[in-house]
Formats: structure tokens, sequence, C-alpha cells
């Protein structure tokens, strides 16, 4: 009977520690004077990051909508431990530019195991502070102008090769998936660009760095949980081991680097792409084989999956928009050259083009959020309200919900790209309401890349193509809960049909 009582005892103790573990700062923010909402035990504020329901962005989104008229800033639970959410865009200039080094490490820089994942250890996105500036610094002259137009050919050359696999497929009267379609032109083109080889994507069932490079990024649900207590619990991080490219994905690419590398070696190859610039990265600054292995995973990572994504939602929203399909297929054909093609500087100079692809990205930004670790104390004070953020706190910044506030950005839910006329593009982004790419020292770099390619998968298609969404597609769009970044249920369905047709 005692041992029952003492075994009823302990239960009950542990549970009461357990909750007060778990309640223990509820009211951090309380205390601070900072608007919040009501955390609800073990799932906090974003229940979405536990239960999975939905995608945690839109647990973001409510917060968001609730909180911008009455403050520039919210104060959050994540489980257990505060996070602040930066609403007000003076505040967002002041995170991500203004004061910059308080701010200059991402949220995830400690999760990364160097013996773990040694390759993602060396990506700029998981880097903190000096080692951050430096290899930064050692990866920024691979993407300069002149370096881009010298890739141009290949990206042209991926570009045709899709154009004639549509060809093909499209007469069999089946949908295309637009996100699989994009996925296959951007693993060709980054296989050529950094490799030198043809992945084959569009002629191979399978091919296996197509497949390698979906399992690069692709969140399983045990690293998720595993993030997710690693986040919520810091303590935890010592004893969670995260991994973030599995072992067989890390040998490949590091194969396929060494293959490309002895390859030019013996054939004695001069090409100037992305391997090119990290062979003479190591002449110069003595690199090793396992940076060198690095730089060329962040470079495949910047250029495969985020620009697919971009650029499935972009022939969906041309495919939804008559006007606007016929309106930049018309400026496209009116710059088609005699060779059949759009030269280098041609492309860059397509105003619509532009407008189109970055009114995709508004609507559908490849990364709906992103996060901030303080690592210096600091305040942001804003129309006399003022939060100290403490060493060590995450700030996030609402991408997706900034995109569609009406407050920025007129009828938010339509697909118009014309907004981006007469130089509004440099005032949303010299606001900080516009962040398909981030801002500051932190900006994507890739970026450059990205748009080159995209634009010219874009011009490519719908100079071929008459572009419609099918069926299939799922109406509203929903982004996948199983997903980092911006990918919906279900699928980008699209029909293409072509116009040379006699």
């Amino acid at each position: 009977m005692i041992f029952f009582i003492f075994l009823i005892v302990a239960i009950v103790a542990i549970v009461v520690l357990l909750y007060v573990y778990l309640t223990w700062n509820f009211d951090y923010w309380f205390k601070r004077g900072v608007p919040a909402p009501k955390a609800r035990v073990l799932l906090g504020d974003l229940p979405n990051g536990l239960t999975r329901k939905e995608n945690v962005v839109y647990d973001i989104e409510k917060i968001y909508n609730d909180f911008k008229a009455k403050t520039p800033f919210v104060g959050i639970i994540q489980t257990r431990d505060p996070r602040l959410v930066v609403l007000e865009p003076e505040l967002i200039k002041d995170v991500l530019i203004r004061k910059f080094n308080n701010f200059r490490n991402s949220e995830f820089v400690d999760m990364i195991d160097v013996k773990q994942d040694p390759l993602f250890a060396k990506n700029p996105f998981f880097l903190k502070d000096e080692e951050w500036k430096e290899k930064r610094a050692e990866i920024t002259p691979a993407f300069t102008v002149n370096r881009m137009k010298s890739l141009y050919p290949l990206i042209q050359d991926v570009s045709a090769r899709m154009v004639k696999y549509i060809t093909i497929e499209s007469k069999k009267s089946e949908p295309f998936d637009a996100r699989e379609l994009s996925a296959k032109y951007t693993t060709d083109v980054v296989s050529n660009c950094i490799f030198g080889i043809d992945a084959g994507s569009f002629t191979k069932e399978k091919p296996e760095i197509r497949e390698m490079g979906r399992r690069l990024i692709a969140p399983s649900t045990k690293l998720f949980i595993k993030m997710f207590f690693a986040e919520s619990f810091p303590f935890l991080r010592r004893f969670i081991s995260i991994q973030f490219m599995p072992d067989d994905v890390k040998d490949f690419f590091v194969s396929l680097m060494q293959q490309a590398l002895k390859f030019r070696q013996e054939k004695n190859v001069q090409r100037e792409d992305f391997l090119d610039y990290v062979i003479h990265l190591k002449s110069k600054k003595n690199i090793s084989e396992l940076e060198m292995a690095a730089h060329t995973i962040s470079f495949f990572t910047d250029g495969f999956e985020t620009s697919s994504i971009a650029i499935a939602h972009a022939l969906y929203e041309i495919g939804k928009s008559k006007r606007v399909q016929d309106k930049l297929r018309d400026e496209v054909n009116n710059h088609w050259d005699n060779n059949g093609q759009i030269n280098f500087e041609t492309l860059s100079e397509l105003t619509y083009l532009d407008q189109v692809f970055h009114e995709a990205l508004r609507l559908h930004p490849p990364a709906v959020m992103t996060s901030k670790m303080c690592s210096e104390t600091t305040d942001l004070e804003y129309d006399g309200k003022k939060v100290t953020v403490e060493k060590g706190l995450s700030v996030y910044i609402p991408i997706y919900s900034l995109h569609y506030d009406s407050q920025h950005f007129l009828e938010p839910k339509k697909f118009h790209p014309e907004r981006f006329d007469d130089g509004a593009m440099k005032d949303y982004l010299d606001r900080c309401v516009f962040l398909p790419f981030g801002a500051g020292p932190r900006i994507c770099l890739g970026m450059r890349f990205a748009l080159l390619q995209s634009k010219a998968a874009l011009a490519a298609i719908v100079h071929n193509f008459e572009i419609s969404v099918n069926e299939k597609t799922a109406d509203p769009l929903i982004i996948d809960p199983k997903e980092f970044l911006n990918v919906k249920v279900g699928g980008l369905w699209l029909n293409f049909k072509p116009l040379n047709e006699e």
C-alpha cells in the first residue's frame, strides 16, 4: 500500500515538475510588457511545429494578422522558449541591415554537428561570425556577371532539352507536375554548371544525381522531430544527433566532385564554371578537398531546390492568367533572335519577364519565413515602443505574411506583375516588405544565378508553349506541412500546348 502511495506521489511530482518546466517561460513577455498570445502547454504558440497538421507558417500568419495593427512586434513561445516575431518593416530593416552585427547569425548555427554533417557545416547558411564572413567572401566572386555570362550557354542548352522533352511528352495528353519539371531543369543546369556533367534528367527515368538532389534537402519526419526538440529544449542538443545529409548522399557528391576533378586534370579541360572557380580557390587559399566539396554542395543546393520551386510557381501563375501570359509572350517573342535564342544581355532587359517572376516570388516565396539569433543584447524600438532582445533569443521575420499584407501590396492575393512597374521594386526592397532572397549582408548568395536560370526557363517555355492549369491542381493551394520550403500539397499540375504545331 505504501509503495503505491509513493508511486502515485512520485508520478504526481514528475507531472508537476514537467508542467512547471514546460510553462516556466510562459510569462516571459508579460513581464517585459510585450504583447503576446496565450501559449499552450507543449504546443506553445506554434502548435503545427509539433502536430504538423498544417505548415507552421499558418500559425505565424494568424499571429501576424491578430497583432499587426496593435504592435510592431509580438512575443511568442515555441514549446517553452520565447521568440520574438517582428511585424514592422522598419524593425525588420534593423534586424537584417542596420543592426546586422547584433543579428548576424542564423537560428540554426548551433544545430549542425560538424562530425555528422561535415559538408553542411561549411555551408555559409549554417556558419557564424568570422567563419561565415570568411567563407562568404570565398564564394561571392563565383557569382560575378562575367561568370554568369560564361555559364549562360550551358543554361540555354538545358533549356532547349527541356523544350524538346515537353514537346514529346505533351503528345501523351497528360499534365505535367510543374515542380518535378522545374526540378529536372535545375538539376541539369546545376550539374552542368558545377560538375560539367549531363545529369540526363530529361532522358533517364530516375537519374542518380536527381534522386540524390531530392534527398539532399528532403526533410524526414525523424529530422523534423529532432529539430523540434533541439529548438524547443536547447539543453538536449548535446544529446540529440541531427544529421541533415545522409551518409550515402554525402559520399555521392564527394565522389562526384572527385571524379570531375580527375577528369579535368587528365584531359586538361578548361571550363569557366563553378568547379573551375573552386579549383582556383584551392590553389589560391589551399582549401581542403572537404571544403571544396562543401562549396560545390552549397552551389548545388542554392541553384537546385529554391529555383525549381520558384519556376514552378511562376509557371502556375502564368498558366492561370491569359492576360499576363499573352503580354509576356509578346515581349519574349519580340526579343527572340535569328538563332532561336535570347542572348544574355537581352534576357536581363526583359522588364515584364522580370516583373512576372518577382510577382510569383511575392505570392510564393520559397522560404516563407526566416529567423535570426541575437548575438548581442540589443533594443528594437519603433513608434515609442521598445523591446530588449536578449543574447541568444531568436527573432522571426514573417516573409509570407509581409508579402500578403494589404498595407504593403494593393490586392495582395492578386497576381499582378505590373505592381513592380516604374521603380517600385527598389521601393519594396528598401522598405523590407519584399524579401524572397532575404536582405542585408546575408542576402541569398545565389540570387543572381537563380534569376538567370529561372528567367531563361520561363522565356523558353512561354515562347514555345501555351500554358494552362490542369484540374488536378488543388484550389486553394496549401503549403505542405511536411516541407521546410514553400511546396504545395498535391503538386502544381499544368498543361502545355506546343505553339509551333501545324
